[in-house]
This record gives structure tokens, C-alpha cells and sequence, in this order.
């Protein structure tokens, strides 16, 4: 028996494609860097900042000294306001139907849980979002430590939530192999397709069920 179901929030709850992204190419730009020295430096550096071992700034930082720059704090500290102004849109414009898939879920009695991979700068819009206020649990990995697909942070959200995690349905699009994660450890996984089917021109193939719309997600737990 589904007792809780745990969401994913960029590109399932919320969309960056909404939002004045702030792009690697953008950043590289304002920084001076080549773009793509700075994606290969700023991929090295991305899973230390998601788990909380490096900030934003730490991460411009490392990323202007292996490219032979002196780092300067007023030109960081405009292009992190750049990236949170950007991060802080997707929660202003949150799709009425997810909002109401959520609601339905809570109105069964289902436990829901956020789990995300992120940095703080990203999700500094959430506590005043009317996302919020509808989960029981939200694990954000810069603040335990550990991100998807590490099988700790899915354990995480089931002690949590004191439920099993074969009483659990996973939810989101795909990205880190959260999927696969949730599988592993006996999560029944569902993959989100309405914001990927709506702005990606490719979506990758997954061995996973999938929800096309979020009123999709109430349909898939009939059928658990």
C-alpha cells in the first residue's frame, strides 16, 4: 500500500523554462572565461555544491582561479544575484495543476516529501512558494549532505516520513538517475513528463513508467 509519495522539484514541480535562466554561457561571459573551460570546471565542481561542501561564490571562486583570474567579489556577487533572480522566478510561477495534484494527494492522506538536488542559491524562493506549505518533509541535499541517486537520501525521506520505502512512489523527471535510485531501493519510480515533453526538443529514453500530466500521477497510484 502507497503510504507516501516523494517529488523531485526542478523540472517536475517547477520549470527553469519559465524563469530569466541564468545561463553557464551567460556566466561565463560576465566572468570572463571561455564557455567551455567554464562548463568543464563548473561540472567538477557541481556535486560538491549540491551536497553542500562548496557555495555558489566558493564554486566562481575555484572556477576563475584554474582559469588564471583573480577573483573579484563585486563581479561574483552580481552574477550570483543573477542566478538566485533567476532560480527565485520558477517559484513565482508554479503550474495550477501540479498545485492541485499536490492538494489531491494530501486530501487521500498520503505523507508527501520534496526531495532535491540543489544549493541553497536555488531554492531560496521555496519557503515563501505555495509549494511549501503542502509537504510533510523536504530534504534538500546541499542541507544532508547527500544527493540523488545516493540510496542514503532516499532513506532519508522514508525515515522521515516513518513509512517503508516499497510504500513509497518517486516522482520526477529523470535527471541524476533519481529513477533509477528510487528503484534500487524499492521506491516505485514514476517519471514526470509534462514540463520535459512540453520544452526539450530530445527527452532520453527510461525503463519507467510515465506521467504526462500531473493529474496522471492520481491515476498511476490507482493502479499500484
Amino acid at each position: 500500500m502507497i503510504k507516501a509519495v516523494v517529488f523531485d522539484l526542478y523540472e517536475t514541480l517547477i520549470t527553469e523554462w519559465v524563469s530569466r535562466k541564468y545561463l553557464s554561457s551567460q556566466c561565463a561571459r560576465d566572468l570572463g572565461i571561455d564557455p567551455s573551460l567554464f562548463r568543464e570546471l563548473w561540472n567538477s565542481c557541481h556535486h560538491a555544491m549540491d551536497t553542500g561542501r562548496l557555495s555558489y561564490r566558493q564554486v566562481l571562486t575555484e572556477i576563475l582561479i584554474a582559469a588564471g583570474k583573480t577573483p573579484d567579489d563585486a563581479l561574483m556577487a552580481a552574477c550570483e544575484e543573477k542566478r538566485i533572480t533567476g532560480k527565485n522566478d520558477c517559484f513565482a510561477v508554479i503550474d495550477e495543476n501540479v498545485l492541485q495534484m499536490l492538494s489531491a494527494l494530501k486530501q487521500q492522506g498520503l505523507k508527501l516529501c520534496l526531495c532535491s538536488n540543489c544549493s541553497a542559491d536555488e531554492v531560496e524562493g521555496l519557503l515563501s512558494s505555495s509549494l511549501h506549505p503542502l509537504f510533510d518533509a523536504v530534504i534538500l541535499s546541499y542541507q544532508v549532505g547527500l544527493a540523488k541517486p545516493d540510496r542514503q537520501i532516499y532513506l532519508h525521506c522514508t525515515e522521515t516520513l516513518s513509512v517503508l520505502p516499497e510504500e513509497c512512489l518517486f516522482v520526477g523527471d529523470g535527471g541524476s538517475r533519481e529513477l533509477f535510485g528510487a528503484g534500487d531501493v524499492g521506491m516505485h519510480p514514476l517519471r514526470a513528463l509534462w514540463f520535459p515533453e512540453k520544452y526539450h526538443a530530445e527527452i532520453a529514453e527510461m525503463p519507467f513508467p510515465a506521467a504526462h500530466a500531473p493529474r496522471d500521477v492520481l491515476a498511476h497510484l490507482n493502479s499500484l
